[in-house]
């Protein structure tokens, strides 16, 4: 499918990727996290706790960052905008498998939607991950009194917890260092039209077709999803769910799958032949 037009302007002003709310929510949450992370080391390397020294300010540094790192991502949730990043995040698509599955996952032409399967599951691990560190965090600080087995289990989840969330994000910035365009997304809001047709195409085309990358402060995939719930068709209405726009979010994931493999379709036979297949060699 080839993309709509675009008018000059539009091609350099780009698309818009991320709001103000969705790169709010990744800088503080970025800022605590290395927080954490930096304090941790100077806590459990010898050599650094040497250098750095004032240990009890470095042990409260990293609770209290430690106990704020969920509070940007609950914040988010007021921004209409970021409860729908949410949502894509948490919403897997057979695509998003298939990403993950495949070597030539950038140059096979899949339907990647604004998140793609390495993101989503990055996203996942890092949500668990945190999940861990801060419940095994509150035992160690906050669980003085609780049994020592409680604890020594705590500590061994949490220390194991912290390495594997270190591994997420080194992968997670050297990533981010190697695609310049992707960096951009997160710093401004904005990336280039081309960088979007090749590394995330189904989100790029439904923006550009909604027109909705000229316009600042609108969330795209929101607005696809917005356009598509208001014009279900009377069948899709009658069939639907009490939630209008999910409904519409998962015929648009169905819709980017079957544009992918015709054969995702549900419950449907389809013959599909070339005209070369359909001709009668004898003729």
């Amino acid at each position: 499918m080839n993309p709509p037009r675009m008018s000059g302007p539009a091609r350099r002003a780009g698309l818009i990727r991320f709001g103000p709310g969705s790169r709010a929510v990744h800088q503080a949450t970025a800022v605590l996290g290395l927080t954490c992370l930096a304090t941790a080391a100077a806590l459990y390397l010898e050599p650094i706790a040497e250098i750095v020294g004032r240990r009890a300010l470095v042990v409260q540094i990293h609770v209290w960052s430690g106990l704020a790192l969920p509070v940007p991502v609950l914040l988010g949730l007021a921004s209409r905008a970021v409860r729908s990043d949410y949502r894509l995040l948490n919403r897997w698509t057979r695509v998003d498998l298939e990403w993950l599955r495949r070597r030539d996952r950038r140059t096979a032409g899949l339907p990647v939607g604004k998140f793609n399967g390495g993101q989503k599951l990055n996203a996942s691990l890092s949500a668990g991950g945190g999940l861990v560190l801060l419940g095994t965090g509150i035992v160690l600080e906050y669980g003085r009194r609780w049994s020592l087995d409680l604890r020594i289990g705590a500590t061994f989840l949490h220390d194991w917890a912290a390495f594997a969330v270190l591994l997420l994000v080194v992968g997670h910035v050297w990533f981010a260092a190697h695609d310049q365009d992707a960096l951009r997304g997160i710093r401004t809001g904005r990336v280039p039209v081309l960088w979007g047709l090749h590394e995330h195409p189904a989100w790029a085309r439904g923006l550009l077709s909604a027109g909705a990358g000229q316009e600042p402060g609108m969330d795209p995939d929101q607005e696809r999803v917005r356009h598509r719930a208001d014009e279900l068709l009377p069948e899709e209405r009658v069939a639907g769910s009490d939630d209008p726009q999910a409904q519409a979010a998962a015929i648009l994931a169905d819709s980017d799958e079957r544009e992918y493999d015709p054969q995702a379709a549900p419950d449907t036979v389809l013959e599909r032949r070339t005209s070369a297949e359909a001709t009668d060699p004898s003729e």
